[in-house]
């Protein structure tokens, strides 16, 4: 028995020298530190790791050695640690909170410039934001043990002079969700074949995080607990340099930057894409020219988009770096280049992880002498500016404004509260309700990328977005500021909290402004509660208060709650929601309607369906469901589109459908439960669906092809043009300006019929042949940001944004494009819930009158 156990001990260190010949050939270990092989079990590369396991990894290596410090930044929505594991040598990580107080010294143009002789270059290794890409947390495993065991001298030197902080999975929800696809799936013998189901994950995938975002989009929204908790993090150390580990394609090879020389942000000081990328680069090249590993660069990929892993450290005076591996999509899958194997894959990313450390280790004082230079030039390009700060406000809804605040402080962007009225450009901006952005301040890149409107680029191909001014998403006035105002209270996380809700009782009724964005999570509890709300259809004005239409009136008497209970129900939605509830004393309006009119009715608790699985776009699905779960309080049924041919659709009265591809038999049934009376909600290829299936009697406005009128014009194109001329006239993410009419329930709670709408997709409409039922219609000048192209922008004018489509008893509400957007469109999303709550109020027009 102890020949087998000694027998079995030599196997095992053999298999485990094995492995580090193929990840670290020629180097020295600490035998003391187990290897990620015999810690976890299997080899690198021939199990996928769960998340727990990694972590516990991570944790042991901090009980075993002094170079280690593991430190959990927060929790994902399915309450797995976030962690980042914090690696240099001994005497610097005694040193942790000098070294990041000499940080904030170093970042702060106004502080005396710290000694950078003997100051650590702070570089962190992320992976694994898209959950399926695995290959970079396994990587970030190995880079961990590397750092913590290797003995020799040129490790020691690097953790001399370096902290590495190590973030192994940026989205562990996500990873988890693959992770248990492929080893649930893997074979054995290993399957090579693309179509076979271990390469093929079931919808929606692991990419994306519980709410099925994806997270490499939000550095920038900072929607997300697991961005929000990364930026408290990073913000608090601000690194040099930063990498992001991905996959693409099976057939692609590996890419480093730089990447396309006419994609990179004005913003960012060319220093960053010349001199410091292609230093880097060299490293790279080195690094998988030593492996014989194939390569790409410069051909793909941009850095305009600010919220991406690596473009959202070049814009706070530190180093981005993307790194794009050919995934094996599992554990070998056949390629154009032979088998890609996962332990290959692992292999290349973790050479461009250490070879990172090194560059950086080397360009220390450089990267040191930068950043310091990074917020200081910030500082004196503001100054040199005409442009003295931003002005942001919102006169009747406070929650948009606390969120748009909210967002302000993830990036640590300084604002102040105004001590006066401020007009400009005819638009007055309240004390109390608006807020000064100045432009100098260390953050002035971050400040302009907020309000930029970019409308001439370089290139005509987009990775993403090629718009995201904020204030427009938010749906807030605002503007320049030539002449710095007076600085209130600087706006910090004590103005983040609303304030607490407080209100008298009243015998009669209470009312709701629809104004305040958070008015629907309070509706829904109401509702939930079967209390009786009704919404105004007309304007009115009691206690010395304007209401407009949508402003909510719960009456006293009728319901089925006492006065008491009621009262504690309404205080209840009020302190959850953050809305002000006003207790009316009477039924009798100053001006408008009164309480008893007939042109206040009765709201129809959402019983809400939403199409998901395979062909429903994820994205788009994932937003709506956030915003349900997070913002309106409200259940969502997630039904998988398979079983909507056998579903009794009675149960609900609203279907919501986002992009994707549905089968034309669905028609029928979809069709005769709005006759019945529901409320069908479509966006963007949805909304073609439901017009081509005849669901609905509209108009698709249809876009020409760029060859179609080369053809006509009896030209010819080179092929090789093909992907440019087709690609440019996509439009990838940009924004409109449209007229909302607010007197459609769709519209309720908006006082300004213009409107800024995000497009990132080509779904045309023609206007409704009722003139009443046109409720979004796009500008004859549109184009308000981003890239589109002029055919397509000539297209898009004048075309319907929104539309009613009545059918029977029911109604279609069709989006030619994406309310929800990236969770981040507050300006739009009002009109998606309100489709939801108000839109079976919406009935042919009456010419008699309201209910006669």
């Amino acid at each position: 028995m102890q020949k087998i156990s000694v027998l079995l001990l030599l196997l095992w260190a053999t298999m485990t020298h094995a492995q580090n010949d193929y990840f670290f050939p020629n180097r020295k270990f600490n035998a003391a530190i187990p290897s990620p092989q015999q810690f976890l079990g299997h080899g690198m590369g021939e199990h996928q790791t769960r998340y727990d396991r990694l972590v516990a990894y991570m944790y042991e290596l901090d009980r075993l050695s002094d170079r280690v410090m593991v430190q959990v930044i927060g929790e994902t929505y399915e309450k797995r640690p976030q962690i980042v594991v914090m690696i240099s040598s001994p005497a610097q990580l005694a040193k942790l909170p000098t070294i990041q107080n000499d940080r904030y010294k170093l970042c702060d143009p106004n502080a005396p410039m710290p000694d950078i002789a003997n100051m650590p270059v702070l570089v962190q290794l992320g992976a694994n934001v898209h959950g399926n890409e695995t290959s970079g947390g396994e990587a970030m495993i190995l880079a961990a043990y590397f750092y913590t065991a290797c003995e020799d001298d040129d490790v020691k030197k690097t953790l001399d002079e370096a902290v590495i902080f190590v973030e192994p999975v940026l989205n562990p929800d996500g990873r988890d969700r693959f992770v248990s696809w492929v080893n649930q799936n893997k074979g054995n013998p290993l399957v090579t074949d693309p179509n076979d189901r271990e390469h093929n994950e079931t919808w929606p995938g692991g990419r994306t995080n519980h709410y099925w975002f994806d997270l490499n989009r939000d550095w920038y929204l900072a929607v997300h607990v697991e961005s929000q908790n990364r930026l408290k993090f990073y913000h608090q150390w601000l690194p040099n340099v930063v990498t992001d580990h991905h996959e693409m394609g099976t057939n692609s090879t590996f890419f480093f930057e730089p990447s396309k020389e006419n994609a990179e942000s004005p913003l960012v000081p060319p220093y960053v894409y010349k001199t410091l990328n292609t230093k880097f680069a060299k490293y790279h090249e080195k690094a998988l020219n030593s492996i014989g590993s194939l390569y790409y660069t410069k051909e793909s990929f941009d850095n305009l988009y600010p919220g991406y892993g690596s473009s959202y450290p070049d814009i706070q005076g530190g180093l981005g770096i993307l790194f794009e591996q050919g995934s094996s999509r599992g554990y070998t899958q056949d390629s154009q280049h032979g088998p890609v194997t996962f332990a290959f894959t692992i292999r290349n990313q973790l050479v461009c992880a250490i070879a990172t450390c090194q560059a950086a280790v080397d360009e220390r004082q450089n990267l040191l002498k930068f950043q310091r230079e990074f917020f200081a030039s910030s500082i004196a390009e503001a100054n040199k500016s005409t442009t003295k700060g931003y002005v942001v406000g919102e006169g009747a809804d406070a929650s948009r404004l606390r969120k748009f605040a909210q967002t302000l402080q993830h990036h640590k962007i300084e604002a102040y509260q105004l001590t006066d009225n401020l007009t400009l450009d005819g638009k007055t901006f309240e004390k109390g309700k608006a807020l000064y952005i100045p432009a100098a301040q260390p953050q002035y890149r971050m400040v302009r990328s907020m309000f930029d409107r970019p409308v001439k680029f370089a290139d005509s191909l987009f990775y993403d977005a090629s718009a995201w001014n904020m204030p427009l998403a938010f749906g807030l006035s605002h503007a320049e500021v030539k002449a710095a105002p007076t600085r209130g209270a600087r706006v910090g996380e004590d103005m983040m909290t609303p304030p607490a809700a407080t209100f008298g009782r009243s015998d009669y009724a209470y009312l709701i402004d629809y104004a305040d964005f958070m008015a629907n999570k309070a509706l829904y509890q109401l509702l939930q509660k079967n209390i009786l709300v009704k919404t105004a259809l007309r304007p009115f004005k009691i206690a010395d208060k304007a209401f407009g239409r949508g402003a909510l009136l719960v009456p006293v008497v009728g319901q089925k709650l006492s006065k008491d209970e009621l009262y504690d129900a309404l205080k209840t939605a009020a302190q959850t929601s953050g809305v002000n509830v006003i207790a009316a004393p009477t039924g009798f309006s100053q001006s408008g309607i009164d309480l008893g009119s007939n042109n206040f009715v009765k709201v129809q608790k959402p019983e809400a369906l939403m199409v998901v699985g395979n062909g429903v776009a994820s994205y788009e699905a994932g937003e709506v469901w956030y915003w349900l779960d997070t913002h309106a309080g409200m259940p969502l049924s997630k039904v998988d589109i398979g079983a909507l041919p056998r579903l009794n659709l009675s149960k609900y009265n609203v279907i919501i459908m986002v992009s994707g591809q549905y089968d034309r038999t669905l028609a029928p049934k979809i069709k005769q439960w709005i006759a019945n009376g529901g409320t069908l909600i479509t966006l963007k290829t949805a909304t073609e669906w439901a017009i081509r299936s005849e669901v609905v009697r509209e108009k698709l406005r249809v876009l020409p092809r760029a060859d179609s009128m080369a053809v006509a014009k009896k030209q010819r194109i080179s092929y090789e043009e093909a992907a440019a001329n087709e690609g440019s006239k996509a439009t990838g993410g940009a924004m409109f300006e449209a007229d909302l009419d607010i007197t459609n329930p769709i519209g309720y709670g908006y006082s300004d019929r213009k409107i800024t709408l995000y497009r990132n997709n080509n779904t045309l409409l023609e206007p409704s042949n009722s003139a009443y039922n046109t409720v979004v219609q796009y500008t004859p000048a549109p184009h308000v940001a981003g890239y589109v192209h002029p055919q397509t922008l000539k297209k898009i004018a004048g075309s319907a944004g929104v539309l009613v489509s009545p059918e029977g008893s029911g109604r279609a509400v069709l989006f030619a494009d994406n309310p929800n957007f990236r969770g981040i469109w507050y300006g739009t999303h009002r009109m998606f819930l309100n489709a939801i709550f108000f839109g079976s109020l919406i009935t042919p027009p009456n010419p008699f009158g309201q209910n006669d």
